[in-house]
Formats: structure tokens, C-alpha cells, sequence
């Protein structure tokens, strides 16, 4: 019944062959139109399974403080001067483009369509351009920020000099007043809150200028000035060859389409404001999150663009050469490109978005998708050379072929489906949109390639014959070539050969499998980025922006949240214990709060202000009036202020306090962990710290939901260790299963399994040898491999059974088509080597290796095991012209 189905299709794709291909070309152009409109995200939160507690944290986290992502914009001449007034302008215009937007925003009074249509995204929640500001607010509370003791004795030094100064004591010829004691220092934010000296500090031996208070003027401007990194008021470098500007945006920064429209907006912006214009030598870039994840994805597009475009061309080249034919290029290609374009819409359809991992099937789909074309025109070409008639030859060939093509969709749908079962999206969402395209190409190939085939004929006949293609040719014993004739004789006479070189190199690549398997996994970061951006580009001024900004202004360290303000201290408290605790060592240097920035506690603030309050009372006009105008003007300008109270974190200056800050305005539940000199691209120093710092449980059992970058990384190597072993044995099992099925003998079963597993076990061995680790790309190589490497040894077996078990005919036959399918995968592969993302290389050159290594094992060892290990009794297959091989 099936082969009356399939019969009955064939013809009516031959009689309606234009309306076929007219539905073809439909298709495609249907279904390339729709998935052009999708895109690409890089954001490595989109590889995590959204049920990951990782997951849930980081997104929990954006929910309350925003992306908090940073776009740097760093110029660079050396006219200090020139680079300050380019800051200025880019601030004004910026500014300016948030300040439109928030009457924008007014106007549509609560209107949400109407502030996506007229105002445009909300893409920045603020902008940095200097600290001036902050130098402001530390200047006007100076007095806070001195230690309490060193009040105490600014107070007992002004009261014996304006004492001595009405000739109420006596020059007792004393040492000076004490400085304050060593163990009391004034502490960045906070203050001493040691005793009052024991001994009140001796009388001033003489007249001192401005009433002693010299010195604690000095000592407090020094204090305050400690919480300004930039004395300028830009953020500069010390020569100010270089300045910056920081925009925080209410993005991840990791890849998404928000960080892509900031970063467009602002390369916008810079280009209107003309840096030449400032300075002949300026130079602009810009840096931070979302500049280095805007280049990775760009490099990512760029290169799925560039490794699609060379494997298209790679094949048709090699597709040319095997046929002898360029309208081979028609046949081949149409499903294929049907199969593509269908895949992409249903991952619009279904996602709307590829990740990173889904960005290059195309040209993987592509090289996979056409070995069932090829097989299939290389059975019909077979079949015209022996005499068939056109009708009969696609009929034959669809039929005969169809078993074999079954089985090798059936495996290649499993390779990727195997991905499906698991909750790594980087994993699952290649798997699916892998799955329909080739299954889809399969479909797709039965109606079309025998429609094109009549019209192709139809073409041909109507024009000269040197523009025809030539009549397909075949040796008398079936082979299509010197090369694989050589090779069927090789392993009918040596069989025994092939076989133990296969057995030796099995035994040394499963050698170094055992350690390689314990953690194969790469966990430096480094290995699996854009390699051009680390000296160009984002990367480059990157480096540039650290030189400006170094982590100063309390911006340094990992982001994390507290569920209320009055956690922060608990939650400090348990992370550093969970930091002593760590056998490796300790990673935190610090921690950084808002508490850091404020002057000590209300209680502190409160002695404090005391204390300044009785300066204050003591500076009376009568004894601001007995000094000279100089000396009055310095004793007034360390005079505490009346306006002086208890600073609270919604006090400090929105350059400080926005770091500490929720959305909604609430302060100090905002926090950063701060690392010692550790590599961040390290993985396993990555998994330490989110054992330290992620979900913290506090003394009373409460379990805080913390999480920061480290978390997403962390979160996804231990879904791939999770993930990839569960979506290898899937893979495997759901192969064998079907070979068992497809072959229906224990002796077809073991040779064509058994020459798969050969040529995975030489893959991965080969990696181990070469200490080639596996990533969230390359992985996705090896159930790929069980899928697509089991089609060829298959091939090779299900057409020596349908030679009554002559292997060496099945191998001139079929051998070099299976080649063929072979090299327009690996061509699909191999375009991906000279990427300059690192990971994509990596997945090349696995799956590349693995692909060759399978087709070895299929054209050298499973000949040679079915000549060694030959039934006795041979099957019983009907030769009728329909079922196996037609007659000649």
C-alpha cells in the first residue's frame, strides 16, 4: 500500500510538474518573507530553562532595579579641555532625549499605546557625566564625615584659644593639642566610636591663626574629598587624555534588543555631535554590557551570514562536480531551501526569536537536509544509465530509495529531537527547529525533485547539446568511480586489515575517555567569545573606559538584592561567612552598602551634631569680630552650617544613591559583593561564587532570592552537565531503536550501530587527545553525530541487502552518493572554522571530525565486517523492479 502511495505521488508530481513547482517557489518565498522578520538574541538568559531558580532570581532581580546595564561612551584626544566640552554636549543631548521623552510620556496620561507609538522606547534610566555633584554634597557635610573624637578636640582647641585670646588663662607654654589618636581614623562613611580621650588636651602655649582650627579645616576637607574619585568633576584618567560618559539603561545587557536600540540611538547621537569638531585627534567608542554583547552578537550574525553563504557555494561546487550536471544545482537545492525556510517561520511562529545556538541551522540544515535529494538523484541517474525509462527510473529510484531516506529522516528528526527533552533552551530550541526542518526537507523532496526532474528533461530536449546535461554513465559493475571501485575491492581482499585498524584506534582514543568524561566541560569563558573584540572594537575600548572609571564611585562588584533595607547588614554578615567557608579560599574583598556612604548611624550622626552644634554656639559674632579679615574668612569657612541634620541614604547625591536604589525609590536594599583579583571568565571560580552569594539563607531560616551575572553563567553550566548526558543517551537510544527496526536482523543492527559508536567513540577521543572541551555550541555536535553518521553506514547496509548481501556492488553503487552526502555536510561544518566566535570553531571543528570519522567507518569498516562475518543462508529479497533493484 505504501508503494502504491508513493508510486502514485511520484506521477502526479510528474504530470503537474509546474503546478509543483509553482507551490515549491510559493513556499519558499512564503516562508523566507516570514522568518525575515526574526530575530536573534544573544542574551545568554535565553540558553536557561525559565523554570531555573537561577533564572527566576536574575529576572526577579530585573524586575525591581531594572537592567542596570551600562553603555560607556569614552573620547579620547590630547586637549583635556576639547574632551571635556564633548562630554558636555553629549550629556546636554541626552539629557535633552530623556527630558523630551518624560513629556512625551506626560502628555499620553497613562495611555500605553499611545507611549509606544509617540515616544518611543523607554530605553535609559539615567545618565552619568561627572561628579560634580557628588563633590558638592560631600563638601556641604564635611563635618559629618570627621571623626567623632577629632570634634571633640577641633571643640577644646577653640574653646582654650578664644579662652586665651580674652585672657581667661595663661600661656602654660604646653605642647600642642593632641591630633587625633591613631586608632580612632576617620573611616570611609563612618566614624570612630571609641571613648572621648581620657585626658582633656593641654592649653594652646600661644596665639594660634583662626583659632587653632587650621589643621581640622585641612584634616576634614581631606576627609570629605576621600569620596570623590574625580577632582575635576568628569570622569577622566589623571591626564585627562581620556574622559567618559556612563549611561545606565533599564536593560540586561546580554544580547536583547533594548541594549541593540540604546546602543543605535547613542552611535546616532555621537555621529550629530561630530567629534572632529572638538578636536582634530578625537577618537570615540563606547563600551560596557551592552556594547561587548552587542559586538558578540554582531560577530554571531555576521558569521552565521558568512558560514551560510561559503557552504551554499562549497556544495554547489561539489554537487556540479559529482553529477557532471549545474541543473543538479535545481534538483538538490529546492527541498532543501523549503526545508530551511519552513524551519525559521515555525521558530517565528512558535518563538519568535533564535538564540545563540539556533543562529547558524541554516547552513547545518542545509548541509544535512540534501543527502536525501542526493541519494535520490543519484538512484535515478543509476537506474537511467541502466536503461530505465524516465517514468519507471523515478518511480524506481523514489522506492528504492525511500526505505533508506525513511530511516535516515527518522534518525537525523531523532539527533535533533533528542535536544527536546531537555529544559536547556540552548539545547531544546535547536533541537525543534532542527527537527521540523529536516523533516520537512524529506517531505518536501518527494513531490518536488521528481517535478523538477521532468521539467529539467523537457528544458534539456529543447536545447543544444552542449547545454544539455551529458547521458549519466556507469561502470559495468554498478560504480560511479575509480575511487570508491578501489575501495569496495580494498575491503572485499583485506577485510581483516580495515578491521583491526579500526580495532587499534578504538582502543587508543577510549584510552584517555575515562579522565577526558569525569568534566569535560570548558569553563573558561575566554574560549568561547569573539576573538576580534579583544582587540578591536568594544573589547578594545572596554579596556580604555576601565582606565577612566577603574571601579571607582562605589560601582565596582556584583549587584544583589535584599528583600528590605534592614536585611542588607544580615545579608552582608552571612556572605562573607559563607565566603570563610569556602575550602578554595576566600573571593570577597568587600561588600559595599549604602551604610559605606553615609557618615555612621543616626545615633553616630547624632553625638556628632552635638558636638558641631557647640562650634557653632562658640563662634560668636564678638569673637568673629576680634580677627582680621583673613583670618575670619578661614575660621567661617570651617563654621558648621545650621542646616547641617542626620543624613539618611535618600540624601547622598543620585550619582551614589541611584546605585542603591529599587525602581520604585526604595534605598538600600541595593548591595555589591566585591572580588579579589579573580578571573571572571574562569567557570569554576564563577559556580564558588554563586555558592557563596546566590540564595542566601539568613540566621532565622529566611531565604533571600540574591543573584547576579556570575548566577546566569554558573546556572548554565550546570544545566549543560544536568542536560547534555540526558539529551546524549536520548539520542542513542532512539537510534538504536530504529536501525533495530530498519535493518529487522541482529546482524544489519550490530555492524551499522557498531559503526556508528566507532566513529563517535573516535570524536570524542579525538577531543580528549587534543583536550578539546565541550560548550553550549559544540555539545550540540555529538547527538547530532548518533543521528546523521548512522544514515551512512545504514545506506551502505540497506543496499547490500537489496543486492541479495553483495557488499561490494552496494558500496560501487551507493558508495560515492553517501560520500557525496557526507562532504555537503562537512562543508556545512567546516565554514564555521574561520569564524572569529570561539565557540562556533569549537562546534566546527567537533562535528566536522565526527561527520569524517562516521563516513570512514561506513565506507571501510562495516564493508569489511560484512565480508568477515557473512551469513550463511543469504535474505531472501525480491528483485521485481520495484521493491529492490530494478532489472537492467
Amino acid at each position: 500500500m505504501i508503494q502504491r502511495i508513493v508510486a502514485k505521488m511520484v506521477d502526479v508530481s510528474a504530470r503537474y510538474a509546474l503546478v509543483v513547482l509553482m507551490l515549491a517557489l510559493a513556499a519558499i518565498v512564503a516562508s523566507w518573507s516570514y522568518a525575515s522578520r526574526l530575530d536573534l538574541r544573544s542574551d545568554f538568559l535565553e540558553l536557561l530553562p525559565r523554570d531555573s531558580p537561577g533564572f527566576k532570581a536574575f529576572e526577579h532581580q530585573l524586575g525591581r532595579v531594572g537592567g542596570g546595564a551600562s553603555l560607556i561612551v569614552v573620547c579620547e584626544s590630547p586637549d583635556r579641555a576639547a574632551n571635556e566640552r564633548f562630554i558636555d554636549a553629549m550629556s546636554a543631548k541626552l539629557e535633552a532625549t530623556l527630558a523630551a521623552r518624560k513629556e512625551c510620556v506626560a502628555a499620553c496620561k497613562g495611555d500605553q499605546a499611545c507611549k509606544t507609538s509617540r515616544c518611543g522606547p523607554d530605553l535609559i534610566s539615567y545618565v552619568e557625566s561627572g561628579s560634580k555633584e557628588v563633590r558638592k554634597f560631600f563638601q556641604d557635610n564635611k563635618w559629618l564625615y570627621a571623626d567623632l573624637n577629632d570634634l571633640e578636640d577641633a571643640y577644646d582647641t577653640l574653646d582654650h584659644q578664644i579662652a586665651f585670646r580674652s585672657e581667661l588663662v595663661p600661656n602654660l607654654l604646653e605642647d600642642d593639642p593632641p591630633a587625633p589618636s591613631p586608632s580612632h581614623p576617620a573611616p570611609n562613611g563612618g566614624s570612630a566610636t571609641g571613648p572621648r580621650h581620657a585626658q582633656e588636651p593641654p592649653p594652646s602655649p600661644e596665639k594660634k591663626p583662626a583659632l587653632g582650627l587650621d589643621q581640622y579645616r585641612e584634616r576634614w576637607q581631606k576627609q570629605a574629598n576621600k569620596n570623590d574619585d574625580f577632582p575635576t568633576g568628569y570622569f577622566a584618567t589623571t591626564d585627562g587624555k581620556m574622559l567618559g560618559l556612563r549611561i545606565i539603561s533599564k536593560t540586561a545587557g546580554m544580547g536583547d534588543a533594548g541594549g541593540d536600540a540604546l546602543l543605535h540611538m547613542v552611535e546616532k547621537m555621537v555621529g550629530e555631535v561630530n567629534p572632529r569638531s572638538f578636536h582634530a585627534e578625537m577618537q570615540v567608542g563606547l563600551a560596557g554590557d551592552i556594547a561587548n554583547a552587542m559586538e558578540e552578537k554582531q560577530s554571531i550574525v555576521s558569521d552565521a551570514v558568512w558560514a551560510t553563504g561559503t557552504a551554499f557555494v562549497l556544495i554547489m561546487a561539489g554537487l556540479v562536480i559529482f553529477f557532471r550536471s549545474p541543473w543538479s544545482i535545481l534538483v538538490i537545492i529546492l527541498p532543501a531551501i523549503i526545508g530551511v525556510g519552513c524551519a525559521y517561520s515555525f521558530a517565528m511562529a512558535t518563538f519568535g526569536y533564535v538564540n545563540t545556538s539556533g543562529a547558524f541551522l541554516g547552513a547545518i540544515i542545509l548541509g544535512n537536509g540534501i543527502n536525501y535529494p542526493i541519494v535520490l538523484l543519484s538512484r535515478y541517474r543509476e537506474f537511467r544509465a541502466r536503461g530505465l525509462p524516465p517514468d519507471q527510473a523515478r518511480r524506481d529510484a523514489v522506492w528504492n530509495a525511500f526505505r533508506a531516506e525513511l530511516v535516515g529522516a527518522s534518525v537525523g528528526g531523532i539527533a535533533y529531537g533528542s535536544l527536546v527533552v531537555t529544559n536547556f533552551r540552548g539545547f531544546s530550541q535547536f533541537g525543534l527547529i532542527g527537527f521540523v526542518g529536516m523533516l520537512l526537507v524529506w517531505l518536501s523532496m518527494i513531490p518536488t525533485v521528481p517535478a523538477l526532474l521532468v521539467i529539467i528533461e523537457w528544458i534539456q530536449a529543447r536545447l543544444p547539446r552542449w547545454l544539455r546535461d551529458p547521458s549519466p554513465k556507469i561502470d559495468k559493475d554498478g560504480s560511479r568511480g575509480p575511487i570508491i571501485k578501489r575501495i569496495a575491492a580494498f575491503t572485499e581482499r583485506r577485510p581483516w586489515v580495515f578491521v583491526g585498524v579500526a580495532a587499534v584506534l578504538s582502543v587508543v582514543t577510549a584510552w584517555k575517555l575515562p579522565q577526558y568524561l569525569h568534566d569535560p566541560w570548558e569553563y573558561n569563558f575566554d574560549n568561547l567569545g569573539s576573538r576580534g573584540s579583544k582587540v578591536h572594537g568594544a573589547g578594545l575600548w572596554s579596556i580604555k573606559a576601565e582606565n577612566v572609571f577603574g571601579g571607582k564611585m562605589n560601582v565596582a562588584g556584583a549587584q544583589m538584592l535584599a528583600d528590605t533595607p534592614e536585611q542588607t547588614p544580615l545579608l552582608k554578615e552571612q556572605i562573607l561567612k559563607n565566603d570563610t567557608a569556602d575550602p578554595q579560599g576566600k573571593l570577597v574583598a568587600e561588600i559595599a552598602t549604602v551604610d559605606d556612604l553615609l557618615p555612621g548611624t543616626p545615633e553616630e550622626q547624632k553625638k556628632k551634631l552635638e558636638v558641631l552644634e557647640r562650634i557653632h554656639d562658640r563662634l560668636t559674632p564678638a569673637v568673629l569680630a576680634s580677627m582680621d579679615e583673613a583670618e575670619r574668612a578661614r575660621v567661617l569657612d570651617i563654621d558648621p552650617p545650621e542646616s547641617l541634620r542626620v543624613l539618611a541614604g535618600k540624601d547622598l547625591p543620585a550619582l551614589l544613591r541611584r546605585r542603591f536604589e529599587e525602581s520604585n525609590g526604595t534605598v538600600g536594599t541595593v548591595f555589591y559583593v566585591k572580588f579579589g583579583p579573580i578571573s571572571f571568565s574562569d567557570g569554576h571560580i564563577l559556580l564558588r561564587i554563586a555558592k557563596t552569594t546566590d540564595v542566601v539563607v539568613l540566621p532565622d531560616g529566611t531565604m533571600v532570592q540574591t543573584a547576579s551575572r556570575s548566577t546566569i553563567f554558573a546556572e548554565m553550566i550546570r544545566s549543560m552537565e544536568r542536560d547534555g548526558p540526558l539529551a546524549t543517551g536520548a539520542s542513542l537510544a532512539a537510534v538504536a531503536v530504529v536501525v533495530l527496526i530498519a535493518t529487522a536482523s541482529l546482524r544489519g543492527f550490530l555492524v551499522v550501530l557498531g559503526s556508528l559508536m566507532m566513529g563517535v567513540l573516535w570524536m570524542v577521543g579525538g577531543a580528549a587527545f587534543i583536550d578539546m572541551k565541550l560548550n553550549f555550541l559544540n555539545f550540540i555536535a555529538l547527538p547530532i553525530t548518533f543521528g546523521i553518521g548512522s544514515e551512512y553506514p545504514f545506506n551502505v547496509f540497506d543496499r547490500s541487502r537489496l543486492l541479495g548481501g553483495d557488499v561490494t556492488a552496494a558500496l560501487r553503487r551507493t558508495g560515492g552518493a553517501v560520500a557525496l552526502c557526507s562532504y555537503t555536510t562537512t562543508v556545512g561544518y567546516g565554514a564555521l572554522l574561520f569564524n572569529d566566535n570561539q565557540a562556533l570553531q569549537s562546534f566546527g571543528k567537533l562535528a566536522m571530525s565526527g561527520e569524517l570519522l562516521c563516513l570512514g567507518a561506513a565506507l571501510l569498516v562495516l564493508p569489511s565486517i560484512l565480508h568477515i562475518w557473512r551469513q550463511k543462508k543469504k535474505e531472501e529479497v525480491p528483485h521485481d523492479g520495484n521493491v529492490g533493484e530494478p532489472a537492467a
